[in-house]
């Protein structure tokens, strides 16, 4: 239990009037308050419910709250719960003994004052929380004594076995030092070495023992001496891991490369007592780091010249299809659409001068026909690339979009625009943004099961973005992170539109629904600019 988590407190009483006012006094209190009429009842809650306080009348038909207290009493469970006797008859001192005797906590007369009451109550509530906060504290102690006493066992266990194994490890790493390829040594606190690896006399063809001390600097190349060696004085005197890349002679002459590490032991008071270290050939990782140093440059060029490439290739395939949309769009409205009307106009006239009724009829039906081609053609030309957005601008493109979108799909939608006096963007940034929205839309439409969705517009010094949330399912992580794989075509044009102008797509689960945000850089134009670029168009 919690210190903020409520404790029940059982109100028994045969008057309903009176746990009516016990549950006004008590209201305040914030605990769960229970009401029972009867003893029977009560004993019923008991068994049931964790009972912090019972506060009962003393005079009751069923069984009076003597009774009902040396009932509780004999249970083990509720030795300890807290019993506060309130009576309006029983109010001698040998009633009031009669009830300590039966385990009372309090014997309160009537009338009751409230403020007295809720104390009281508040008091053994408080103290049934901290109990409970007790008893989960020692259990939890319990099981950490528990857990540690394993841990310390198994330790034990672990430790004897590292013992029986210390005699094969060493064993075990004096042949690792034989047989390693690179050259193994040690050194004294001061930097001289005192062990060196037979493999250095192999490679250098040194007499053993000749490299001891500070002898192996006679093989190191005359240009790596001084600074290999002042490399290792340093880190001598400041304590610091040793590493160095210098030269040594073979026996045939040559030079090969080498880097050194050591590392120093130390004692229980930090003081430095030996150094062990490696040197390893690295002659041939050496010069193929250095050919790639030499072709880095130019792998870097032809990189960078390949994702502009790549740009200007995504950017002139977005164009393109907002191209071939305007012209498709146009093609509908102003070929087809025109036929249709011409066509309409030549079935009204039959109908006119027709004097059948069941050609009228069918002309009529036909005529009706028409009407509905026209507007699914003036529909889908205004889907594919809505005049509003070369005409007007974003903002009305925008709402005749919503106004369609809760037409034919029944989500509620809702536009905000800060600030209202929003500016007109380029061309090419509001036919992206207005794509942007329109695919987010539709996502909801599609996928969210969504009744709402909200799209806003603001407009700063530095930036357009552009937020559309909903009150859907929400999306999964993966798809919310962007990860490669996870999300669809629908989005991952939105994020390349937002690329294109220099923006940054993120998605957002907002429990409930989604929260889609573009943020796009912008020049706020000046009111002149602003006001001749829309003059212009």
């Amino acid at each position: 239990m919690t210190a903020n988590e409520k404790v029940n407190i059982l109100m028994v009483d045969d008057q309903p009037a009176k746990l009516l006012s016990y549950e006004v006094i008590l209201a305040e209190l914030g605990e769960n308050l229970l009401k029972a009429t009867t003893g029977t009842e009560a004993l019923e809650q008991l068994l049931k419910t964790d009972i912090a306080v019972v506060l009962m009348d003393v005079s009751m038909p069923d069984l009076d709250g003597f009774e009902l207290a040396d009932l509780i009493r004999q249970h083990p469970r509720f030795q300890r719960t807290a019993i506060i006797f309130i009576s309006a008859v029983y109010l001698t001192d040998l009633d009031r003994l009669k009830g300590y005797q039966r385990g009372a906590v309090d014997y309160i007369s009537v009338p009751v004052i409230p403020e007295l009451l809720r104390a009281k109550v508040s008091i053994f509530a408080e103290l049934h929380r901290k109990a409970k906060q007790l008893e989960s504290l020692n259990r939890e102690l319990e099981q950490r004594v528990a857990e540690r006493t394993d841990e310390l066992e198994r330790r034990a266990e672990a430790l004897q076995q590292l013992n029986g194994e210390l005699a094969r490890k060493h064993q075990e790493l004096d042949a690792i030092i034989r047989t390693a390829p690179d050259i193994i040594f040690s050194r004294q606190a001061d930097g001289s070495r005192d062990y060196i690896s037979d493999w250095f006399y192999e490679y250098t063809g040194a007499a053993m023992g000749s490299g001891k001390g500070f002898g192996w600097l006679d093989f190191v190349h005359p240009e790596d001496t001084e600074r290999s060696m002042a490399q290792w004085m340093h880190c001598v005197q400041s304590g610091e891991n040793y590493e160095s890349e210098y030269r040594i002679r073979g026996r045939n002459g040559e030079y090969r490369w080498f880097r050194a590490r050591a590392v120093p032991i130390r004692d229980f008071e930090g003081q430095i007592v030996k150094w062990y270290g490696t040197c390893s050939d690295i002659h041939d990782s050496k010069l193929l780091e250095q050919s790639i140093r030499e072709n880095a440059s130019e792998l870097e060029r032809l990189v960078d010249d390949r994702t502009a490439a790549l740009r200007r290739l995504s950017g002139r395939l977005l164009t393109m299809q907002d191209d071939e949309r305007r012209r498709i769009a146009r093609e509908l409205h102003d070929g087809l659409g025109q036929e249709l009307a011409a066509a309409k106009m030549m079935m009204d006239g039959i109908r006119e001068k027709n004097s059948v009724q069941a050609n009228r009829r069918a002309a009529k039906e036909a005529s009706e026909t028409i009407d509905r081609a026209i507007q699914q053609v003036r529909s889908l030309s205004h889907l594919l690339h809505p005049p509003l957005l070369d005409e007007v601008g974003l903002l009305s493109a925008v709402r005749w979009y919503l106004d369609g979108l809760t037409k034919r799909s029944g989500i509620v939608t809702a536009l905000d625009v800060q600030p209202p006096t929003f500016p007109r963007l380029g061309a090419e940034l509001e036919t992206a943004i207005f794509r942007i929205i329109q695919e987010a839309l539709t996502n909801v439409y599609r996928h969210s099961g969504a009744q709402k969705a909200w799209v806003t517009l603001m407009q700063g010094d530095d930036r357009v973005a552009v937020r559309i949330r909903d009150d859907g399912k929400g999306i999964e992580s993966p798809v919310a992170e962007l990860r490669p794989g996870s999300i669809g075509i629908g989005i991952g044009g939105m994020s390349q539109r937002a690329k294109e102008f220099g923006g940054e797509l993120r998605l957002t689960n907002t429990v409930p629904g989604t929260l889609v945000e573009v943020a796009v850089p912008f020049l706020n134009p000046t009111p002149e600019k602003t006001h001749a670029l829309v003059t212009a168009r």
